[in-house]
C-alpha cells in the first residue's frame, strides 16, 4: 500500500502526530509525510492512502491546507481511501472549532473514500506541545484505520475530546 500523508503545521505539533500514523502505517507499505507546501509532486494514480491533517486555526483549517486542496488536479482523488485529522487545543469542539470536520468534507467534495473517523488530538502549553498520551492515540486511530482498509471490525476508539 502506498500512502502520502499531507500535513499542516504551525508549531511542529501535526507533523509529530503524522509521524506517530506514519510508524504504524509503513506496516502496510511505503509512507510519504508531506508538508502541504511539499506536496504539488505527488504521483496521484500510485497513492492508495491519503491522509490529510493540520491544526485547528479560527474553527477551520489553515491557508496552506486550503491552497493544498485548491492545487488538487480534477479527479486526483476519485475512489482513493482518505482520512482526516487534527490538532487543535482542549476546548470544548463548540469553541475550539476542528480542522478535521473541513479537511474531511474538503476530501469528500474531491471524490475521496473516507474510510475512518476523522479525529482530533490534542495540544498545550506555550508554545504548543502534544499533550501527554496523544501521540499514542494517534497510534491507534492508525491501526483502526488499517483495520478499515483491511476490511476487519475497526476497534473503538477513545472520544475524540
Amino acid at each position: 500500500m502506498n500512502t502520502v500523508i499531507v500535513y499542516g503545521s504551525r508549531y511542529g505539533n501535526t507533523r509529530t502526530v503524522a509521524e506517530s500514523i506514519a510508524g504504524v502505517l509503513r506496516r502496510q507499505g511505503s509512507v510519504r509525510i508531506l508538508s502541504a507546501q511539499e506536496s504539488a509532486g505527488i504521483a496521484w494514480p500510485e497513492v492508495d492512502l491519503l491522509v490529510v491533517g493540520g491544526p485547528t486555526e479560527a474553527h477551520g483549517i489553515t491557508p496552506a491546507l486550503e491552497d493544498f486542496f485548491a492545487a488538487l488536479p480534477a479527479g486526483c482523488l476519485w475512489g482513493k481511501a482518505a482520512a482526516a485529522f487534527d490538532t487543535r487545543l482542549r476546548w470544548p469542539r463548540w469553541l475550539s472549532g476542528s480542522a478535521a470536520s473541513g479537511i474531511s468534507h474538503r476530501l469528500a467534495e474531491a471524490g475521496a473514500n473516507i474510510v475512518a473517523p476523522k479525529a482530533s488530538f490534542l495540544v498545550a502549553g506555550s508554545p504548543p506541545v502534544n499533550k501527554p498520551g496523544e501521540l499514542e492515540r494517534a497510534s491507534r486511530w492508525a491501526i483502526a484505520l488499517t483495520g478499515a482498509l483491511n476490511s476487519q471490525p475497526v476497534p473503538a476508539l477513545a472520544a475524540s475530546r
